[in-house]
């Protein structure tokens, strides 16, 4: 029986919802009851049973409803008042239809049953019932004709009787289905809503207490509010629906520009998903901490992008860890150069000291001449062994030609410290003073002994002591040869074969350090560029060692320096095309030289660490100029490639000239 009740009797508490949709239909119902007026006095003029009696027993029921509606609070007693007047309704209009089809207007009553389920209220059904058995038992009894049009027995009242319950039944459970699944929705959604309150409290609790950071943000960049609460920690709060890249903004302006640029990518949905999701920021440093970014898109029912997963995570100690590991791989490079050229490897320190001085200052605001420096120092640091240094230069030159902005501050800083730390482990090892040292061979000692014993003339002697602050171009050259094969193996080309002519010549370190830094380009172009590799150099019956030769040598009045590879050649239609697309003249032979020597010229479709930018060439001739000298190409397709630098001779050493006062021709010559 309480099962019964309970179902029968909705639970006390209204919702809202309820509340406001029982309102509704009241008002409308009662409008429903109020149309009744003129159409009873209708029914009762067409039938002769009054229309003015009609209308006032009319009028006498709408007391009721009118009542309700205007002072009753609670919407639901409304409504089982209307079930009650419903059924008087009903009544009054089989009374005026009397007739021929007045049992036809019992239909009626069966109507207004259903109608009332939209009540949602399974009492309401029952006093409507209770009232419609009341009124034909009461009238068949005291006014028969007002129920039946003829002497109906008691068991026609029954049978009435009988439909209305069975009709009752099935609008009772009507009524009660629409309150649990409609009118009770809002119940159901505010235990759905706690419930996965619980859970998202869950999942904040567990996102709270983990080390990374999740957030998921929508097609339009918004992020979402269940996120991890260590995101806040790093990157401060966030604001309602705001989108990850003004969050960004905030305190890593250069992120959220690189994130706004490659998320209009990922949504224009023009390339592949996975494509372009690589390409969005994936690290970023903020108050020395290093984090790590990971996208994992997450797609609809129709595949299509709907939300992305971002991971950020701190991971400070594993780049610290590779950079100590990487600082360690560059101690034992330098010690490894000291061991094997120590001469050479200083010069490229004094060299990358200005170099670094140069950049870090700030004051070049040609941004062909940085390119060049950066260019020449990431070079010749990766050359040595110093990859930081070469990462950091590569980083800045791609913003330089990619973006066409010079390094900021913080770049320049970067650079600056990394290549001082460095520094310092290298004065540890060598000092600072090493450059003004003088390294001589036991045979060229000897030499200079043997002359002071035999009592040669003491300006023979002079000059070949004064010799020894010079640099033999034999060991230039192989230092050269030696950087050639290093780049050969890195890039897969095999071993190379490096022929050396140079022919017992001196050179001035200090002053021809500049040019042999900007010569590792042409080295670096001949290796990568030039040479071919083994299967392509087999198929054109070349042998499968590439081929270079270097060559110092003096010629009357000039100093020439020389490099030849057996590649593939300039291929100077590409050169013609890249002129062409930067407006350059190119119809000419001289006109096609001349741009192979232009930044950005170059005939390679790939960039790497060592090459590609189409900087090398300006460089290297930028530094020959400052020596006053000229560079000629020649260069056949698939024959190689010959270059020549061509220097007055006396740019060789004119300093070791002066001292021992001699004419110029005698200061650098073969000896």
């Amino acid at each position: 029986m309480k099962k019964l009740l309970d179902y029968l009797i909705l639970p006390s508490r209204m919702t809202d919802f309820e509340v406001s949709y029982l309102r509704r239909m009241n008002r409308i119902g009662l409008a429903f009851f109020i149309i009744h007026l003129p159409v009873f006095c209708l029914v009762a003029y067409f039938n002769d049973t009054g229309p003015g009696f009609a209308a006032l027993l009319t009028l006498a029921v709408l007391v009721g409803p009118v009542a309700a509606y205007l002072t009753l609070q609670n919407p639901r007693n409304v409504s089982v008042v209307y079930g009650f007047t419903s059924m008087l309704m009903g009544g009054l209009l089989v009374h005026f239809g009397q007739g021929p089809v007045q049992i036809e207007m019992h239909f009626y009553f069966f109507a207004l049953l259903a109608m009332l389920a939209v009540y949602a209220n399974p009492l309401v059904i029952i006093v409507a019932a209770v009232t419609v058995a009341l009124h034909h038992l009461t009238l068949w009894m005291y006014l028969p004709k007002s129920v039946f049009n003829y002497a109906a027995p008691i068991w026609v009242v029954a049978v009435h009787a009988a439909f209305v319950v069975l009709e009752s039944i099935a609008t009772c459970f009507i009524a009660r289905s629409f309150f649990d699944n409609v009118i009770g929705l809002e119940k159901i959604v505010q235990a759905r809503t706690v419930e996965l309150d619980e859970r998202n409290r869950d999942m904040r609790l567990v996102l709270s207490h983990v080390g990374q950071g999740f957030l998921t943000i929508d097609k339009s960049g918004v992020m979402s509010n269940e996120r991890s609460a260590i995101i806040e920690k790093w990157l401060g709060p966030a604001d309602e629906d705001m989108t990850f890249a003004d969050y960004l903004e905030r305190s890593l302006p250069e992120v959220a520009t690189a994130f706004r640029f490659c998320w209009r990518e990922v949504v224009a949905g023009d390339m592949i998903l996975e494509l372009t999701l690589d390409q969005m920021p994936r690290r970023f440093t903020l108050k020395r901490r290093h984090y790590e970014l990971e996208y994992t898109p997450i797609l609809g029912a129709s595949g299509e992008l709907e939300k992305v997963l971002i991971v950020i995570s701190d991971v400070t100690e594993h780049v610290e860890r590779e950079e100590l590991e990487q600082q360690q791989r560059e101690v034992v490079h330098v010690f490894e150069r000291l061991t094997r050229d120590r001469k050479g490897f200083l010069e490229f320190v004094s060299e990358a000291d200005e170099q670094v001085g140069a950049i870090h200052k700030g004051d070049i605001t040609d941004a062909t001449v940085l390119k060049r420096i950066i260019h020449t120092l990431k070079g010749n640091a990766l050359l040595f062994g110093i990859g930081s240094v070469g990462e950091l230069c590569h980083a800045m030159e791609t913003r330089i030609i990619e973006e066409r902005v010079l390094p900021t501050a913080s770049e320049r800083d970067e650079l600056k410290a990394g290549w001082e730390r460095l520094r310092s482990t290298m004065s540890s090892l060598f000092g600072d003073d090493e450059l003004a040292k003088i390294e001589l061979e036991p045979a060229e000692f000897e030499a200079v002994l043997r002359a002071v014993q035999r009592g040669e003339p003491r300006d023979k002697i002079a000059r070949t002591i004064l010799d020894w602050k010079l640099e033999p171009t034999t060991r230039r050259l192989a230092r050269v040869a030696e950087q050639a094969q290093a780049i050969a193996r890195r890039l897969g080309k095999g071993p190379i074969k490096v022929d050396l002519d140079a022919r017992d010549l001196r050179l001035e370190p200090g002053r021809w350090a500049p040019f042999w830094s900007a010569f590792t380009h042409v080295i670096r172009n001949a290796v990568d560029h030039g040479l071919e590799n083994s299967e392509d150099r087999a198929k054109a019956g070349k042998p499968a060692e590439g081929q270079l030769r270097l060559v110092t040598k003096v010629e009357r009045d000039h100093f020439i320096i020389e490099i030849t590879d057996d590649g593939r050649g300039v291929d100077w239609k590409k050169v013609a095309q890249k002129a062409s697309e930067k407006g350059l003249p190119h119809g000419t032979d001289a006109e096609l030289t001349e741009a192979l020597f232009q930044d950005g010229i170059t005939t390679t479709a790939e960039v790497n660490e060592y090459s590609g930018r189409g900087i090398g060439m300006g460089a290297v001739r930028s530094a020959c100029q400052a020596r006053n000298g000229t560079v000629k190409i020649s260069s056949q397709s698939g024959q190689g490639t010959r270059l020549e630098f061509r220097f007055a001779r006396s740019e060789m050493a004119p300093e070791v000239t002066v001292a021992v006062s001699m004419p110029p021709v005698h200061a650098a010559a073969p000896h």
